[in-house]
């Protein structure tokens, strides 16, 4: 996904340009979507909305994603691709033990550079909160996985030697999920007010002060 533009999308005519490749145009679509959920939420946004967006018709949306659920779904996963991507570059390993907190603040850091990535993720995951959402099962799977990567890490800090005895592990992991997600709530509403990265910096080096070795 490309970063996000600086302006409006512009809109094509309806209909699929002439010549268009199939796989770049479920990108596009896909990062159309994503701004379009990003500011009216999943339930405020209807299949016409984000095809006018796209400059397409309905019809031409549905034959790439034929429910807004698959579309919703679809922009999730290629977010988490892409934070995925971001921590683990293809071909190489996740980072290993306190490493792996310090490339999440650079992830955090790489997404100040992007506010409708986090915003769509602030956007959906508060009303992905009700187990009738159809983003909850998204949601619980994108918070039980950062949490077993987080212990994962954890571990190998504690293998390598560099983890006191008794460190409260999940407690540690839940904190770190939690500051991550208020912070970017925070940044949203007042984006000049405050450094993500740096303030989750302040956070991994204070856990790892008090609990590494």
């Amino acid at each position: 996904m490309a970063p996000e533009p600086t302006s409006p999308r512009p809109r094509r005519g309806p209909g699929r340009p002439r010549g268009a490749d199939s796989t770049a145009r479920r990108e596009d679509i896909l990062a159309t979507a994503a701004e379009v959920f990003s500011a009216e939420g999943y339930r405020g946004t209807s299949m016409s909305e984000v095809a006018r967006a796209c400059g397409m018709s309905q019809t031409g949306l549905i034959h790439y994603f034929p429910t807004k659920d698959v579309l919703l779904q679809a922009v999730l996963d290629r977010r988490d691709e892409i934070d995925l991507a971001r921590v683990r570059p293809p071909g190489a390993g996740r980072p290993r033990g306190w490493a792996f907190l310090d490339s999440l603040v650079e992830l955090v850091r790489h997404n100040q550079g992007r506010p409708g990535i986090v915003r769509l993720f602030t956007t959906v995951a508060a009303e992905a909160v009700d187990p009738g959402h159809p983003a909850n099962p998204w949601l619980r799977h994108h918070h039980r996985s950062t949490a077993e990567q987080l212990r994962a890490a954890l571990a190998e800090a504690d293998d390598d030697g560099r983890l006191v005895e008794d460190a409260p592990v999940e407690s540690i992991v839940r904190c770190v999920i939690a500051a991550v997600d208020g912070l970017q709530v925070q940044w949203l509403a007042d984006p000049g007010h405050l450094d993500m990265a740096e303030d989750f910096a302040v956070l991994v080096d204070a856990l790892r002060g008090r609990w590494g070795r």
